[in-house]
């Protein structure tokens, strides 16, 4: 009976092993994949935009690369919707011999995504962006809010994208209350009305996501193309071939902390999570409780989507 169980055992250990050792071969094969910034641009087939004026989305990016990380949801608009996306370069990264090759990088991702780009401070990107110049070097930082504040005033973003508060990079950190203060100053000075302002997680997750917004393998696959142009950072850590599975464990997460605790699970395979909260002039509003889950293949509208959590509609 022992020797019985010790062979079922072993062969249900040897399928399990089998899987593991396919997923860590798939991962490897990516490495095969030559990275960017490739010699020929990677232009994304333009899609056909809608009757009427395109919605406007901005991505605030702390350094070159979240724009791909972080950009399921920007990305999904922008083939399904026709919307506008444009990635606004915060920081160009903290190594300055490295910022000419990181824009280069950054601007073959986003002809890969299908993305504008917009460097508010052209050249080097802001510098120090980190909550110790705002509070110990007031006049910087208000600099820089102005300079980020003009960008938001040619843009007019109908929705903007920024990491959460507590993404523990001290550069996602700045770059939250950056946009915050910009955001605010704009639509303070424009009159404009209540903006959603979509929270993204990367270093640390969002104690509190409302929104799962589920990819398609297709889209995933445009993602790592994307993020495969930052040769000079994934040559260095090959982040890009774990996005899949940070992806798949939001698919884990977001079932129960977006749809509820003991709800059913998700069956597609990739996700991404936000939090959407809302900015009326310079006040930070919170949404209507509850969270809102749209699969891959769901019809998307940002409209729509503001409109689930918005307290005045």
């Amino acid at each position: 009976m022992a020797k019985r169980q010790s062979t079922t055992w072993a062969s249900r250990h040897r399928q399990w092993l089998r899987t593991v050792h396919a997923i860590v071969k798939a991962m490897e094969g990516g490495r095969r994949i030559p990275l960017g910034p490739s010699r020929f641009p990677l232009l994304r087939p333009k899609r056909r935009r809608g009757a009427g004026e395109p919605v406007k989305v901005v991505i605030c990016a702390p350094h070159p690369d979240d724009e791909c990380l972080i950009g399921g949801l920007p990305l999904r608009l922008s083939l399904e919707t026709g919307a506008r996306v444009t990635n606004c370069a915060i920081t160009l990264g903290s190594n300055r011999r490295r910022r000419a090759g990181r824009l280069r990088e950054l601007e073959s991702a986003c002809q890969v995504l299908g993305f504008e780009l917009v460097v508010p401070e052209p050249v080097s990107g802001f510098e120090d962006v980190n909550l110790a110049t705002r509070t110990k070097r007031p006049g910087e930082w208000r600099a820089k809010v102005e300079t980020l504040a003009k960008a938001f005033d040619r843009l007019r973003p109908d929705a903007v994208f920024a990491p959460h508060a507590e993404d523990w990079n001290s550069t996602h950190i700045g770059t939250h209350h950056l946009v915050v203060d910009a955001l605010g100053a704009h639509l303070e000075r424009s009159g404009r009305g209540a903006l959603p302002l979509i929270l993204t997680e990367f270093w640390h997750e969002l104690a509190q996501p409302n929104l799962m917004i589920g990819l398609t393998p297709e889209i995933v696959a445009i993602e790592l193309m994307a993020t495969a142009e930052h040769g000079g950072e994934v040559r260095r850590n090959p982040y890009h071939l774990r996005q899949p599975s940070r992806l798949m464990n939001n698919v884990r997460r977001g079932s129960e902390v977006v749809g509820g605790q003991g709800g059913p699970a998700q069956r597609f395979a990739f996700a991404e999570l936000y939090r959407c909260v809302f900015m009326r002039g310079p006040e930070l509003l919170e949404p209507l409780p509850g969270g809102l889950t749209i699969g891959p293949k769901e019809k998307l509208d940002l409209g729509g989507l503001s409109g689930r959590f918005r307290k005045d509609s």
